[in-house]
Formats: structure tokens, C-alpha cells, sequence
């Protein structure tokens, strides 16, 4: 940072002395035009904004000890130094008392004025190191103080479930809405966006925030929040009519490029209702949410009538009445090739990403295919059970992401525990397993951070298949359950510190969406992450 001086002196030969006695770009230095007396320093002032003033003492007009008392009253962050030709006790003690930094003699030398100077750039560093400081607490303190926040009106989505409503916290307390329209930002690239602020969720929730304040404005009729129990929720509570709203959600969208933060999704609720009614609001807010297409592309929903939400749930892709049979028939007599066609080509399930499925339909069919495995592993082969039961959570993680080719990988892997692998050639070479040991030391150290099974191979130039295979023989567990393992792990030994939210916890190791970290972490764990701090505190 570079800082402004400014002299002031009645004599042509004292300024040019001062202007040419130090070279003062070197110094991080701007030397101002200099002044020829103290009246002229206070009508520069709020122009150019000097941070450092030398002033000689005895000036016409005004006195070089007159001005530095001035400075003291009305510029007080200024740091000033005096100059004079006479070695004045009472003009020395002046100049102190009227908050001088220091008393250079005339003809002032070049070592004396630059110690004078370092000791005024130490001044002016220090108080820009406080005011920085100072203003990092304050924003964290606001960050601290919006999760929190956070916390109060996430509980409000599930009000109706727990009898709960807006008048019983005292977040209604501050807000008085009576009509409003709610309109609810989805992102589905969470994790990655988190990597942008080295998965500080607190950072990144307030940032997206203060992004979406700034877009529906400042006019304080609005509430903005993070739910915290999924961080890849924004809900904005405002008064608005049906065009405000559509607008808003396309500033949005423009806002959050497809390219940097993956595809996004704006749900409007147009109808206005109460705070008190934000539970219900939700709920139909996420109904609506499934009807997007099943795609990596940004969206805008509306909330229809209620009657139509029910007629849109019914219609859709589903897999025929005769696929058990089938499938089952395939199974048995080890048909994989059939097998593998009769899933992905059955309604063109292996394009369900190109926008002519819902997620809806995506969500139903794989269910319903997930399903007959399932049936077929516990009837026909139940030492695969918990392997299936790892890719039908996979698979349903995959599509909450719109992560097409991840959820297909899934889903291959599964099939291919069902027959024999044979040998796998190559899978014990050398280049292999450095390559496994690599993942293995990759998810050690980034667990937290978006890893799918697919990335992992196309990074490495393998079948995911292959690799998770290679890897489970290698390890004992697939990359999957090591992923998983890691993470639970990490989240029980954060879970010491009390002081850490749950829901910040779920995010800390990888999971944007609490409920669901909070269903992996017992089905690995044996109880609840509550239950298990509970359990800890205990000790």
C-alpha cells in the first residue's frame, strides 16, 4: 500500500529541500505537491487524503503549531511531523502536546528524516493491520451471527411436524410478514462450490447470501436463509408479485453461471401465505422441486395448484409391469449382457440426462430397478447383501447430484457383483496398484471433498467397474465404503469438540444434506450423530 505525504512550508528552498532529499517512490512513498502554509494543508485535506503531513512551524497565517492542533481535533488518524529552524524547548513540548509524531531541525538530513518516516509508516501499518483484524472479527461475527439465524428459520420448514411455528421463536420477533411469496435456490454442485472457500460452509453460506440480499435487494422486507439441514438450500421470504418473483429468480441464474457453479434450480411460490405457514410452503416448494428435468442445466419452477401437483406425480417414465420377471429370468441364467440392456434401454434409461426425464422419473425407475437387485441379492445371494445395499445408496447420493454417469457406474457395479469377475488380467501389475495405493492416499487426505467413483476413473483411464473391483481386492472394501469409513470416522473425532454444530460437522466431512449424512453415519456408526456426542459427553 502506498501512502501520501504532503510538506508544508512558506520557503520556495525548505520544500524543494524535503521533495528531493529522499527518493520517495522507494519508500512506498507519494510526495505530494507541496503546501505553502497551513491554510492550504487544510483545503487539501479532503481531496487528496495525506496520511502523513510535515509541517515547518513558524508559517503566516497559520502557525505550524496551530495546524497541528487542528489536525489533532478534525484529522486525528493523520500522523504529523514538525520541522523548524530553532531548537525551542516550548515549541518542541508544542508540538507533542498537540499530537506530533516527532521534531526534525532545519536543514533536516536525509538519515533523520528517514527514521522520522519509518516510525510514521509503522504507526500508519499498525493501525491498518487493527482496522483489518477489526474487520475480519466483524465479519465473522456476522457470519456467526447469519448461521445461527439460519438455524432458527430452518427449523420453521418442519413447524407443522413438530408443532412448531414462527410465533414461538424469536425470529417473528424482529419480521412481521403476513403475505408472503417464498422462492427457494437449489444448488447441485455444493461440494464443488465449497472448494472456492476451502469448505468454510459459514464463508460460503454467507457469501451466496449476501449475493441473493444484494439481488432481491435492501429494502428489509425480505428474509434470506441457508437451511441447515440441507446447505444446498436458499430460501428468500419477501412481498412480491408474480413478475418481481420471475424476475428474481432470472437474475439468479445469471448470477450463478452454469459453468462456475453447476446447474441451480429456482423454485417460486407465488401464492402468498404467512411465516407461520413457511412449513407447508416447503414442502410443496420440494414436490415441485422433483419435477425438474433430470439435466446439468439451470431451471426455473413455479408451485402449480395443488390438485395439479398430484396429476404431475402420476404421470411419467416407469418401468413395464413384466420387468421382474424378466430381469429375474436374465439374472438366473447369467444373460449380463441382456441384463445390462434390458435396465439402460427399457424407456432410454441410459439418456435419462437429456432432459426428457424428470427427476421424478429418474427417481422412480432406478428405484424400482434397484429394488428387483435387491429382491434378487437377498433371495439369491444375501453375502452381497450390504455391497447392494451400498450401491442403492450411492445411486440415490448420484441422484440428488444429477450425476448421470456416476449413478449409471453405481449401478454397472452392482450388476457385475452378480457373476463371477474371473481373473482380472493386469490386476496385479505394478502400475495398477500404484495407482490404487494413490486413490487410496487421495481419499485419506480430500475426503471431504466432491469424490465420485467416476471421476476417480476417468482421472485414472480406467473402467469405474474395473477399478472399484481392482480396489476391493486390493483393500478389502470398495472405494465407496472406504470414502464412507474415512468420513465417519472424521466426523465422530470432530464431534468431540461440543462447540461444533452437527449440521456443520455433516458438511465439514462431505455431505450438504444433514438427514442424509445423519442415515449413513448410523447405519456405519450403530446410533445417531446426536446420540453419539450424547455418548461422548458422557465419558
Amino acid at each position: 500500500m502506498k501512502y501520501k505525504v504532503l510538506a508544508a512550508d512558506d520557503e520556495f528552498w525548505s520544500r524543494e529541500n524535503i521533495r528531493s532529499l529522499i527518493p520517495w517512490e522507494e519508500y512506498s512513498l507519494e510526495f505530494l505537491e507541496p503546501a505553502c502554509d497551513g491554510e492550504e494543508v487544510l483545503e487539501r485535506i479532503p481531496e487528496e487524503k495525506p496520511d502523513i503531513i510535515l509541517t515547518d512551524i513558524n508559517m503566516p497565517f497559520l502557525s505550524g503549531l496551530e495546524l497541528l492542533q487542528r489536525l489533532q481535533n478534525e484529522y486525528p488518524n493523520i500522523v504529523t511531523i514538525a520541522i523548524s529552524g530553532y531548537d525551542d524547548f516550548d515549541k518542541v513540548k508544542g508540538v507533542f502536546v498537540s499530537g506530533g509524531l516527532d521534531y526534525l531541525l532545519k536543514p533536516v538530513g536525509k538519515e533523520e528524516l528517514v527514521k522520522v518516516l519509518t516510525k510514521a509508516l509503522g504507526i500508519l501499518e499498525e493501525r491498518e493491520n487493527a482496522k483489518k483484524h477489526d474487520e475480519t472479527s466483524r465479519i465473522q461475527e456476522h457470519k456467526l451471527s447469519s448461521f445461527l439465524e439460519d438455524s432458527e428459520y430452518s427449523a420453521l420448514l418442519s413447524g407443522k411436524l413438530y408443532g412448531q411455528s414462527a410465533s414461538q421463536t424469536h425470529v417473528s420477533s424482529t419480521n412481521t410478514f403476513s403475505e408472503v411469496a417464498t422462492l427457494m435456490v437449489k444448488f447441485y454442485n455444493i461440494a464443488e462450490i465449497a472448494e472456492q472457500f476451502d469448505h468454510d460452509n459459514l464463508q460460503m453460506s454467507w457469501s451466496i447470501k449476501s449475493r441473493l440480499r444484494e439481488l432481491t435487494g435492501t429494502d428489509g422486507n425480505a428474509i434470506i436463509f441457508n437451511n441447515s439441514n440441507k446447505m444446498s438450500e436458499f430460501l428468500s421470504v419477501k412481498t412480491a408479485d408474480a413478475k418481481e418473483l420471475r424476475a428474481l429468480a432470472e437474475n439468479i441464474l445469471k448470477e450463478f453461471p452454469l459453468e462456475e457453479y453447476g446447474p441451480v434450480s429456482v423454485v417460486l411460490h407465488e401464492q402468498t401465505s404467512s411465516l407461520d405457514d413457511i412449513g407447508t410452503v416447503y414442502r410443496e416448494l420440494i414436490s415441485t422441486l422433483v419435477t425438474r428435468p433430470f439435466s446439468r442445466s439451470h431451471c426455473i419452477l413455479s408451485c402449480p395448484e395443488e390438485k395439479n401437483t398430484v396429476e404431475m406425480q402420476t404421470i411419467g417414465k416407469s418401468a413395464p409391469a413384466h420387468m421382474e420377471t424378466e430381469l429375474y429370468h436374465l439374472l438366473s441364467t447369467g444373460q449380463k449382457s441382456e441384463t445390462e440392456k434390458l435396465i439402460f434401454r427399457t424407456c432410454d434409461f441410459k439418456h435419462c440426462d437429456d432432459g426428457t426425464w424428470s427427476y421424478l422419473d429418474v427417481k422412480q425407475y432406478a428405484g424400482r430397478i434397484t429394488g428387483i437387485l435387491y429382491r434378487y441379492v437377498q433371495e439369491k445371494c444375501p453375502e452381497l447383501t450390504a455391497q447392494a445395499e451400498e450401491a442403492m445408496d450411492n445411486i440415490d447420493y448420484y441422484m440428488k447430484c444429477l450425476n448421470a454417469p456416476s449413478l449409471f457406474a453405481s449401478l454397472k457395479i452392482l450388476l457385475d457383483s452378480l457373476w463371477e469377475s474371473g481373473e482380472d488380467k493386469g490386476a496385479d501389475s505394478s502400475s495398477v496398484v500404484q495407482q490404487v495405493e494413490q486413490i487410496h492416499r487421495y481419499i485419506e487426505q480430500s475426503y471431504h471433498e466432491n469424490i465420485t467413483l467416476t471421476a476417480l476413473a476417468e482421472q485414472y483411464h480406467m473402467d469405474a467397474s474395473y477399478l472399484s473391483r481392482i480396489f476391493s481386492q486390493k483393500y478389502g472394501e470398495t472405494i465407496i465404503a472406504f470414502l464412507t469409513r474415512i468420513r465417519m470416522e472424521k466426523a465422530a473425532e470432530l464431534m468431540k469438540n461440543q462447540d461444533k454444530k452437527l449440521e456443520t460437522i455433516s458438511f465439514l466431512v462431505g455431505y450438504d444434506d444433514y438427514n442424509y449424512f445423519s442415515r449413513v453415519f448410523r447405519k456405519k456408526m450403530g446410533c445417531s450423530p446426536r446420540e453419539y456426542r450424547n455418548n461422548l459427553a458422557q465419558l
